[in-house]
């Protein structure tokens, strides 16, 4: 949720003492803070990133979690490289984004054109020649199989990059990669998908059903949080509907609500995932921001805005934690981690956190980079095409790349 931010932009902080510590530590910290035990580079993306060792660059990850940027610092590390990273504002507070700034991280403010964030990434990339990391999801999908569309500002602040390098007189080089993250599980999962259905059971008041495999009580759970949802959003169940169409029901009440509170629609030709992640950034364009000289008056009615704006950004994070939940998402690849996933969500909803810990390792690969100079002629021709067409790359390449990685997924069998 928007806040009023003082400051609203946070530049990055060369810190060559708090990297050093960092990487000292970073094994340590992420099994111990962030749950990952490693991360395995394939030798085709070790192979790509050297490629771009001397020079400036920009990696565009998939972002299902909130570790992502851990990872990509991680490879950084291990790489020998130092890496910038667009993170957004809110997360750039407290102890954690102290750390987050002296490392590489950046702010930007999602939702709406932060000039700042776009001077600053011109700035490293054209003129000190940087590797800045930016996910262009936009967000944190939660789902590792899957991907939200892309954003194409990524694509438009390469093109942008590289007009400041033909005016600089310098060489207009500025590849682009495509990173395909994913998280496979270390231990075995059983012990603790039945601890966290337990204490789901317990948080909705079903009784025990010890007859039942773990994947129906999943359902039942599912069942359970879903007929709630319908009540609080006055939602008539149909009889006989199954749980798909029971889900999009609360989905549209949802949304259709949110968008006539602050005038824009729903995007229904869009996946749901999509829709939501479109309602997020119209809500938080429907916030802005703040003038830079504000006075107290205008504070005042900024910070009413954001209040008003508050339980609208809970009912859309309840909904993002329950959207996954269509009843074969884990049926449909019967996976442990597609298992967790799904309980992590519905923890975070009924429990107000995500609780249960199976360590992971995240698997890392790279695509072949594009040269975003060698696209620089199309794009004056036709920029809209330009940016679009390689917006798409890189969401193809990074889908190519998930896909080959589902094969190192953990099977679960759901009759257990």
């Amino acid at each position: 949720m928007p806040e009023l931010f003082k400051p609203m932009f946070i530049p990055p902080v060369d810190a060559p003492a708090v990297v050093a510590l960092a990487n000292t530590l970073l094994p340590v910290l992420g099994q111990t803070l962030y749950n990952v035990r490693d991360i395995h580079v394939g030798p085709e993306a070790k192979e790509r990133l050297e490629t771009i060792r001397a020079g400036r660059a920009l990696l565009c990850p998939n972002h299902p979690t909130e570790e992502d940027p851990i990872v990509m610092y991680w490879l950084s590390r291990n790489m020998g490289m130092r890496f910038n990273y667009l993170a957004a504002r809110d997360a750039m507070d407290g102890p954690r984004g102290w750390w987050m700034n002296r490392l590489g991280a950046y702010s930007v403010i999602r939702g709406g054109v932060d000039r700042e964030a776009l001077r600053a990434t011109r700035k490293l990339l054209a003129e000190l020649d940087r590797k800045v990391v930016i996910f262009p999801e936009g967000a944190v999908y939660e789902h590792n199989d899957a991907l939200m569309v892309f954003q194409s500002g990524v694509a438009q602040i390469g093109f942008w990059s590289v007009e400041d390098l033909h005016k600089a007189g310098k060489k207009a080089e500025l590849p682009l990669l495509p990173v395909a993250i994913k998280y496979r599980l270390t231990d075995s999962p059983r012990p603790t998908i039945e601890s966290s259905l337990r204490a789901l059971e317990e948080a909705l008041g079903l009784h025990a059903a010890p007859k039942l495999g773990q994947y129906q009580r999943l359902l039942r759970l599912g069942d359970r949080l879903l007929c709630s949802m319908e009540g609080y959003e006055s939602v008539k169940r149909v009889e006989g509907a199954d749980l798909p169409t029971r889900v999009r029901a609360v989905r549209q009440a949802v949304t259709s609500r949110v968008a006539r509170a602050i005038g824009t629609e729903v995007r229904t030709a869009e996946p749901p995932a999509d829709q939501l992640h479109h309602l997020f950034n119209e809500l938080r364009a429907w916030v802005g921001r703040p003038p830079d000289d504000a006075s107290p008056y205008e504070e005042r009615l900024y910070r009413k805005k954001l209040q008003v704006s508050a339980p609208l950004f809970e009912d859309l994070q309840r909904l993002a934690n329950f959207i996954m939940f269509t009843g074969d998402y884990v049926a449909a690849e019967a996976t442990a981690e597609r298992f967790l996933e799904v309980l992590g969500r519905l923890e975070k909803e009924v429990l107000g956190e995500v609780r249960h810990r199976v360590p992971r390792e995240a698997l890392v690969r790279i695509a072949p980079p594009i040269r975003m100079e060698e696209r620089y002629d199309a794009y004056r021709e036709n920029k809209r095409q330009a940016v679009a067409d390689v917006t798409r790359e890189v969401e193809g390449s990074i889908r190519s790349m998930l896909q080959e990685l589902s094969r190192e997924a953990t099977p679960i069998s759901l009759e257990a």
